[in-house]
């Protein structure tokens, strides 16, 4: 691997290592990159015309795109003291032998992550260990001493990996957002110290969110999405790349390695959810066939029929995660810590079976006139959160009255 140059990125305060070297040495540790991380894409199948091109050219001896890398967060202060002082010092560094040293250490512990690049690995991949393409002996032994060029990021924070991966996911193939924050906090999902037996529960495990204080991993990143952009509102389907929003979000983000708001908004959130369900006198919501009285209300398809289920959807956390965001950009609180201190206060001032069956026929009538029923749900728990959470509101902390207050504000505002 021979270093070529080296750029201080000031935008999100880390190091560009350029490096080139042949396809054969970046292959010694390729291999580990693309295994290491569960949420890497597999090949893009829609673009199989365009990678078959890609393998005749590369065989050719065509040059590609340097493919960027970044070092994870494997070597600790060590490396973080050694960025901080290449960024500080500019020209008069003189250690930069050993930033390189990290680089090479990374790529033999397998501690680099592809930001841009990974369907060119994976096609050449194919080639040199899949046997994809008619090629002859003579024809692979050429690619494997054809020469590439490599960037590698280093010192980086999650959220400034996150923005050099949303600037680079640009061509036809980009990278989903929320894609991008499952690999970022991949490593995140699975710290076995989570507080208060808090569980992320993700798709590929055998085991289902069930009970409170048990959460979807998809629903934790939309409650963060929706805490990132001030809004309970789901991503579109379509690539994100480009959209004001994201790029709203990554310029107000705050590039900092301490910062772990997403962490905090699950314990803030999980410590309201256990504190209703102590409160909530064991409540179900029971299905009846015909309403007890004129003038009651059936509810055929209740969004829920116990707290834990209530409190386990998406459409409550993107609320919350939603209103932690103006909550604290109106300076109510100074953190999402001192949010979630607020579980403590919480009570029911009247039944709180009555309570919670309001609820559930409040998001009834709503899911019965709304266009978008999820869309409505999630600005509806919004609204319950601020009236909830809110020291102005008239039933601030109260379970009892939150509810109602909030389909106040959901008809005013719809």
């Amino acid at each position: 691997m021979e270093f070529v140059s080296k750029l201080i990125d000031k935008k999100i305060m880390g190091l560009n290592i350029a490096a080139v070297l042949t396809i054969d040495e970046y292959f010694l540790f390729a291999p580990a990159i693309l295994d290491k991380n569960t949420y890497q894409r597999k090949k893009v199948k829609s673009s199989g015309k365009t990678y078959d091109l890609l393998r005749d050219d590369l065989i050719q001896g065509c040059v590609i795109p340097p493919i960027i890398l970044a070092v994870s967060g494997a070597y600790g202060n060590d490396l973080d003291n050694l960025v901080k002082q290449a960024i500080e010092q500019g020209d008069a560094f003189g250690r930069w032998a050993e930033i390189f040293a990290y680089i090479e250490r990374a790529a033999r512990d397998g501690e680099l992550l592809i930001l841009d690049g990974l369907q060119r690995t994976l096609t050449i991949n194919g080639i040199l260990n899949r046997g994809e393409g008619d090629f002859t002996g003579e024809q692979i032994a050429s690619l494997r001493n054809n020469k590439i060029r490599i960037e590698v990021y280093v010192g980086l924070s999650k959220p400034g990996i996150l923005y050099r991966m949303l600037t680079l996911n640009t061509g036809q193939t980009p990278m989903s957002f929320r894609h991008q924050l499952e690999i970022l906090y991949n490593d995140y999902i699975d710290n076995a110290d989570l507080p208060g037996g808090i569980e992320v529960v993700r798709e590929v495990d055998d085991a289902r969110a069930r009970g409170v204080t048990k959460y979807k991993y998809a629903d934790v990143i939309d409650m963060f999405y929706a805490y990132s952009t001030g809004s309970p509102m789901p991503y579109t389907k379509q690539g994100l790349v480009g959209e004001l929003k994201e790029l709203n979000f990554l310029e107000n983000f705050r590039f900092t390695p301490a910062n772990d708001d997403m962490k905090q908004l699950l314990i803030a959130f999980n410590l309201l959810a256990k504190r209703i369900e102590a409160l909530d006198g064991d409540w179900a919501y029971r299905i009846e066939e015909e309403p007890a009285d004129e003038g009651d209300e059936t509810v055929e398809r209740p969004f829920a029929t116990n707290t834990s289920s209530l409190f386990s959807r998406a459409q409550f956390m993107t609320g919350f995660g939603a209103e932690c965001q103006r909550l604290i950009e109106q300076k109510q609180y100074p953190s999402i810590a001192d949010i979630g201190n607020l579980s403590n206060g919480l009570y029911f001032s009247a039944e709180p079976h009555v309570a919670l069956d309001q609820l559930i026929e409040i998001l009834d009538r709503i899911s019965k006139k709304a266009k978008r029923i999820g869309d409505a749900q999630r600005a509806y728990a919004q609204f319950a959160f601020r009236a909830m959470l809110n020291p102005n509101s008239d039933s601030y902390l109260d379970l009892s009255k939150c509810w109602l207050s909030a389909e106040e504000t959901y008809q005013m505002m719809f």
